[in-house]
């Protein structure tokens, strides 16, 4: 294809040496060949620098970031201060992409005027793969316009991640990831995609998400706490920046946020165990709660001695 616009490809990187070259390998693979391809070495502790480095100087598409620890949404920000393209895209580094997903996905923006195009994805543990395609069949490969777009947040797993996508660079620039949060994506999906009034979601599975069981970025029982401090974020700045007024989305979002905050408050967990809680806080999640979730929720709080102060 006529490649008319740079994109930038952002890999934060951090204890994958193992998977780090598979992932680089893929992208400068690709069919596509206008990139810019920027490794963001979050101080990992292994190889992973040196073969950022190394990656340099066999291709000048490619540059290499090194900074101090600073986990996986302080990587992608400071990524976003040497893009230079007029698309954007992520990518986590222990997975890999089939080489034709960004000339799909650009081929998709360009000929729809979109400011999102996804793909479905392929999951894989190394032993067995499945793939993930839209919820709703009838909304692959369909043009996805105006409030449906943020509609897709609540329903649509592949909308709620950032690696399966190509942005415009308006759509991802301004908006900063929240840092020493593992449920980033819960936030930064919901910004891009209120920002968003054109997206297409095709059913070809381009990406390959792997299920590494030792990734911070994938396990671990802060995220169920995580997922709540994002949501109410996400909440905030929607109004705050983005002049969000629509009280149904607020209220979905409301509703979004004391689902998270149950879940958090059953797990067994307890490193994260809460002890005691304000009232205020508890009369808003008995609010926005369905029935049957409230009746287990106030069974929850006299089982785990939860104090309402």
């Amino acid at each position: 294809m006529e490649e008319k616009g740079l994109l930038s490809v952002i890999v934060p990187v951090y204890k994958v040496e193992p998977y780090l070259r598979r992932c680089v390998d893929s992208i400068r693979n690709q069919t596509y060949k206008n990139l810019q391809i920027i490794l963001v070495d979050d101080g990992s502790p292994d190889g992973c620098g040196a073969i950022c480095d190394e990656y340099t100087k066999i291709d000048n598409r490619i540059i290499a970031v090194h900074q101090e620890n600073e986990g996986l949404s302080g990587a992608r920000n400071n990524g976003l201060l040497f893009a230079k393209g007029e698309y954007i895209a992520f990518v986590d580094s222990d997975d890999w992409l089939h080489p034709s997903m960004y000339e799909t996905l650009v081929r998709l923006i360009e000929a729809h005027q979109l400011d999102i195009a996804r793909c479905s994805v392929v999951s894989s543990d190394g032993q067995t793969e499945d793939s993930i395609l839209p919820r709703d069949k009838h909304t692959a490969n369909q043009l996805i316009t105006g409030v449906h777009v943020f509609e897709l947040y609540f329903t649509e797993f592949l909308c709620k991640v950032v690696w399966n996508a190509v942005y415009r660079r308006h759509i991802v620039m301004g908006i900063i990831s929240p840092e020493r949060c593992h449920s980033e994506d819960n936030y930064v999906s919901g910004r891009y995609l209120y920002r968003s009034k054109r997206m297409m979601i095709t059913d070809k599975c381009l990406y390959y998400y792997y299920k590494n069981p030792t990734s911070i970025a994938r396990g671990g029982y802060k995220r169920l706490l995580d997922i709540c401090i994002c949501t109410e974020k996400l909440r905030d700045d929607l109004i705050r920046e983005e002049h969000m007024t629509d009280t149904f989305y607020i209220e979905r979002l409301n509703k979004k946020l004391a689902r998270e905050f149950f879940h958090f408050v059953r797990s067994d967990n307890d490193r994260y165990r809460l002890r005691s809680m304000a009232y205020s806080q508890k009369k808003f999640i008995d609010q926005y709660l369905d029935f049957f979730r409230r009746i287990r929720f106030e069974y929850i709080l006299r089982k785990k001695k939860i104090q309402i102060i």
